[in-house]
């Protein structure tokens, strides 16, 4: 048994490629929640594009691993694209989009450009150069095949388009793992073994066992992709990248890992623009 003091439930990773909307959780339904991905996040994208002189408004834009949406609603309200499709493994739950958008003061009815629609791993349901714009927010440490997913990705972007991609956190990084609301000093990935993992999760389950097993189930799937895996992935699917932002904070390493390079271990995320070649 534990002696430590509860602890809130974790937070859970970004909007995903492979996400579970029936099983999003309460915390993500809050207003820190809501306020982080309509403003903030929304807010990075605008600005990354807006540095290259690059606007989504008039555009037909795409996002893939939509997740919960709120993103998509920040970016729909803030840069006013022509059409935004949000595309993820299961269609976004437009009802609790629209439940989070009223509570928050954002909106009391989704915009008739937004659009969310169900894809396969690999196939998105578009037209070869449907779009203009292409992001992707958090989404790219969790899918499969990346290769795959970036050409079916080119086939869909405009000759002329550009593709935004924000990764955080890569699975070196200090919390790779995504538990950090139970390993909050980092490194879990390293410092302890699948086994211990699998146990401290489920004994502290938080009242939620299916809560932990969706993490479990996370952790043990992600891509395990670091930047330059990235940046061969899109090599490989026809793109160049035009601009790259390395995401990096003052990461304390332990001791067990100090053979381990620190361009692994010190590069926690990429924001990136990309066109194809």
């Amino acid at each position: 048994m534990s002696t430590h003091a509860p602890r809130q439930a974790p937070e859970g990773p970004g909007p995903l490629v492979y996400g579970d909307v029936s099983t999003r959780r309460a915390w993500r339904q809050g207003p820190q929640w809501f306020a982080e991905h309509y403003h903030d996040a929304a807010d990075q994208v605008i600005e990354f594009l807006a540095g290259d002189g690059i606007e989504l408004g008039g555009k037909r834009v795409a996002d893939i691993g939509c997740g919960d949406g709120i993103i998509d609603l920040g970016l729909v309200h803030r840069a006013a694209p022509h059409r935004l499709v949000g595309f993820d493994l299961q269609a976004t739950d437009e009802e609790l989009l629209l439940r989070m958008a009223v509570e928050s003061g954002a909106a009391d009815s989704l915009p008739e450009n937004l659009e969310f629609q169900a894809c396969g791993e690999t196939e998105l349901p578009a037209e070869t150069g449907a779009f203009d714009v292409v992001v992707s927010w958090s989404a790219f440490e969790h899918i499969e095949d990346p290769i795959s997913q970036l050409r079916e990705i080119r086939r869909v972007l405009a000759d002329d388009g550009i593709l935004f991609i924000q990764v955080w956190p890569f699975y070196d990084s200090e919390h790779g793992s995504h538990l950090w609301g139970w390993y909050p000093e980092g490194f879990a990935q390293f410092l302890h073994s699948d086994d211990e993992i699998d146990a401290k999760l489920r004994a502290e389950n938080f009242g939620d066992p299916g809560w932990s097993d969706r993490m479990l189930d996370i952790f043990h799937t992600l891509n395990r992709v670091g930047v330059d895996a990235l940046h061969r992935s899109l090599l490989a699917a026809g793109f160049h990248v035009a601009k790259a932002e390395l995401i990096t904070n003052a990461v304390h390493i332990p001791p067990a890992l100090a053979h381990i390079p620190l361009s692994v271990l010190g590069i926690g995320g990429v924001k990136l623009l990309a066109r194809p070649r």
